[in-house]
């Protein structure tokens, strides 16, 4: 299996400084299926991809890899710099 989104998963998830518990839980996932996800052992379902992206600030092109964070109009990097301010 490819693991690009598990790795895309992993480094958003870290960017918003999540543990992949609390991201478990916001998704309504066990820690263990998200694992699997990040892993690239499983796919995860359009529904999880949806609130994936939703819990993560990114757009489904960021997340698969099609598009890069742009830092100056990212909805992750504006944010953190809200919260920081």
């Amino acid at each position: 299996m490819n693991n690009e989104i598990g790795m895309s998963i992993v480094k958003y998830r870290k960017i918003n400084g999540m543990s992949q518990k609390f991201l478990a839980n916001e998704l309504g996932l066990s820690s263990q299926g998200l694992f699997k996800i990040e892993k690239g052992i499983v796919n995860p379902r359009s529904d999880t991809v949806a609130k994936i992206c939703e819990t993560l600030c990114v757009t489904p092109n960021q997340l698969f890899g099609i598009e890069q964070i742009d830092e100056n109009n990212s909805s992750i990097i504006e944010q953190l710099r809200k919260a920081k301010a």
